[in-house]
């Protein structure tokens, strides 16, 4: 597949900052929707915002790259109080065991019910359009180019195993979110640490030099409103884009798999006054419709991380796609325009009609087996277990077979900061 770039895309910041209107995405709004948008402006006061309680506990804990980050965490917190010099990491902990009164355990379990079930439709949803939608936002896209995140392959490749471990590990089982012991809340409580420790770093960097990084134009690394818009795409693009794939999700169904995803946005370090939004599928989707409008505008790094990202999953399993495939579904699930601006080049007829004829199949598979996942709740016993299996024994190698790491610890830093010699660079 041949990929081409641009010397330059400049995003249009200045409108993105105050337009309802994003001529790259055919938005159809309802009145409702219309009534609960959120402006611009208070999505780049959002931008601003990062996650000042985990922010105060890695300043704390002082770690170092290479270092697991909970295990630094509970060590502190273990300590006597006279040897705890900050109250930050024990504040964190607290937040982060304590469990909100409006969490309904059951319809967690039911919204991870809900994913098993359509587990394969949601793989490619996440593949095919959350990931390259998510890079069509050029001010996200900044902070992997920092980290090395997809400015290459291999980085991509393990960009994409690590999301795939992230999701299995929080939708393991009813005991995965279990404070202190849960395999999905580790993993969870990691993921947000690292994020805390990028952020960090990139903002004491610019701080020193102000031309590596621009907050006040790009927003604080790893803010809100990034956070907030990456959690749509788990929870209420899935939702839509099954819609657009022809396979309907249930209300019941709907309202359980916004509700975990709800309480991830509050484990992750979300503002629940944002989160609260997503109850709804219509508050979800004025939520995920705002942000998009707000955000994409892909710039040359869109461009990179996208196309290294289709080279990434080719040929992995369970689909065992090549990258023209893959292509193609991108192009029927993202839509024409963005497609274009990210360069994704346009589909061989025989490629269009392939990708057309595989989801045609994972459909049918996926109604074919709707009977023996309802009398045998099948999907969620037995597929988790396969899932788990299938990522360490089968894709957990690189392109050299080489055994790939997942443990969620700050190896790729942010190249401004690596310029200094600390710790590796890949």
């Amino acid at each position: 597949m041949t990929m081409g770039t641009r010397e330059h895309l400049k995003p249009n910041l200045e409108r993105l900052k105050t337009s309802f209107k994003n001529p790259l995405l055919d938005i159809a709004w309802t009145d409702y929707e219309r009534s609960t948008l959120t402006n611009p402006k208070e999505l780049e006061n959002l931008r601003q915002k990062s996650d000042p309680l985990a922010d105060e506990c890695i300043r704390a804990l002082h770690v170092k790259p290479g270092t697991d980050s909970l295990k630094a965490l509970d060590e502190y917190v273990s300590r006597p109080l006279e040897d705890q010099p900050s109250a930050a990491p024990r504040k964190f902990m607290e937040q982060v065991t304590s469990t909100p009164n409006w969490v309904d355990p059951e319809l967690i379990n039911q919204g991870r019910n809900v994913f098993w079930k359509y587990v394969l439709l949601i793989g490619i949803i996440l593949s095919d359009y959350s990931l390259p939608i998510g890079f069509a936002a050029s001010r996200m896209t900044d902070i992997l180019s920092c980290t090395n995140y997809f400015s290459s392959v291999k980085g991509a490749f393990q960009r994409v195993f690590e999301t795939t471990k992230f999701v299995s590990d929080i939708m393991r089982g009813p005991e995965a979110l279990t404070p202190l012991t849960g395999v999905g809340w580790k993993s969870t409580i990691r993921v947000r640490l690292l994020h805390t420790q990028v952020r960090l770093r990139i903002l004491a960097e610019a701080e020193q030099r102000p031309e590596v990084y621009d907050v006040e134009e790009l927003g604080v690394p790893i803010n809100q409103e990034d956070l907030l818009g990456t959690l749509c795409e788990f929870s209420i693009a899935i939702i839509s884009l099954l819609r657009k794939m022809k396979v309907y999700m249930s209300p019941s169904e709907v309202k359980a798999y916004l509700h975990f995803w709800r309480f991830m946005g509050y484990l992750l370090g979300i503002d629940d006054e944002y989160c609260k939004k997503l109850v709804t599928e219509a508050g979800a989707t004025a939520i995920a419709d705002s942000i998009n409008n707000h955000l994409v505008d892909p710039d040359a790094g869109s461009v990179l991380t996208t196309h290294n990202l289709f080279e990434a999953v080719a040929f992995t399993p369970p689909l065992f796609w090549p990258a023209g495939v893959h292509v193609a579904v991108a192009r029927l699930l993202i839509g024409d325009r963005v497609s274009d601006s990210l360069q994704i080049p346009a589909s061989k007829w025989y490629w269009r009609i392939f990708a057309s004829c595989c989801l045609a199949v994972l459909r049918w598979i996926h109604c074919s087996t709707m009977f023996l996942q309802q009398r045998i709740d099948f999907a969620s016993k037995y597929v988790p277990r396969f899932v788990d299996y299938y990522l360490q024994r089968i894709w957990a190698k690189d392109a050299l077979h080489k055994p790939v790491a997942c443990d969620f610890v700050l190896k790729f830093l942010p190249h401004i900061a690596a310029e200094e010699g600390d710790g590796n660079k890949e």
